[in-house]
């Protein structure tokens, strides 16, 4: 039979539902999606307008409430005898509702993660600008050195930023991180620095137990449990400042130990 490009009627609406519940008629399912699509974003309006944060836009309400009505054009069968909206209603919003939790945790892991980032880049610089100030002590400076300490700045930036990456294990450093697309390394220079990077990491962890009491739980906290300095300054009842002191003197210190294990060469 022939389907209709518009569901005018309750009669249009059965002869589709039988098209696609007896016959599977993609084209049938595809009209019934798009004539409940209105009562989709019915549900969606009536829960976005319930919200209580505002950190998921209503687009994002919309698309989750849009997934719900096809899960429910699926599932449903007239045969049961329930109308068609009674059906779909709970299992909108129940989609909604789940989608919602998942994309709130989604975003402040996001938040989490960049103010980590942030933080880190802030500790490497600083870092990085205190190891080229007492490297230039006492020396005058000249117009042909501005080049070398600025590179020795970035280097020391890198390292900064290269130590985080290894303590907290999130398989940024690999063997693809060496290569290219155009060249990518061998089977057996990948096994390699695989085994290069998860020896370094193994190195590092164990010089973290030889730093301070508080250096070493600000390491873990920051890089293991992922918690951001002000949390960690609140937890332990001191300053920001004095947090992001303590991570930056663990850093330095972690450098100054993977110099002089023999294991290691971090010399730039």
């Amino acid at each position: 039979m022939p389907i209709n490009a518009a569901v005018d009627s309750d009669l249009d609406s059965a002869a589709l539902w039988a098209c696609w519940r007896e016959e599977g008629d993609a084209a049938a399912r595809e009209q019934l999606i798009c004539h409940y699509l209105p009562y989709a974003r019915i549900v969606a309006a009536t829960v976005f307008a319930r919200r209580t944060h505002s950190d998921v836009e209503f687009e994002d309400y919309l698309q989750l409430a849009r997934i719900g009505l096809v899960e429910a054009v699926d599932r449903y069968d007239p045969v049961q005898g329930a109308q068609f909206k009674t059906f779909a209603a709970k299992r909108v919003r129940g989609a909604v509702l789940n989608g919602l939790v998942s994309l709130t945790e989604k975003n402040q892991q996001i938040s989490v993660k960049m103010r980590l980032r942030q933080e880190r880049l802030e500790v490497a610089k600083d870092a990085a600008e205190h190891a080229v100030a007492c490297e230039g002590e006492g020396a005058p400076e000249a117009p042909s050195r501005s080049g070398d300490k600025l590179f020795r700045y970035l280097a020391e930036v890198g390292i900064g930023l290269a130590l985080g990456i290894l303590l907290e294990d999130t398989g940024m450093v690999d063997a693809e991180s060496f290569g290219s697309e155009t060249h990518a390394p061998s089977p057996e220079v990948s096994y390699f620095r695989k085994t290069e990077t998860h020896q370094l990491r193994t190195v590092l962890h164990g010089l973290v137990e030889r730093l301070t009491e508080q250096q070493r739980r600000i390491i873990r906290y920051h890089y293991v449990q992922e918690i951001p300095f002000d949390e960690i300054a609140t937890a332990l009842g001191v300053t920001r400042g004095r947090i992001s002191q303590l991570h930056r003197q663990g850093l330095l210190r972690l450098r100054e130990l993977l110099g002089d294990d023999a294991r290691c060469d971090v010399s730039w």
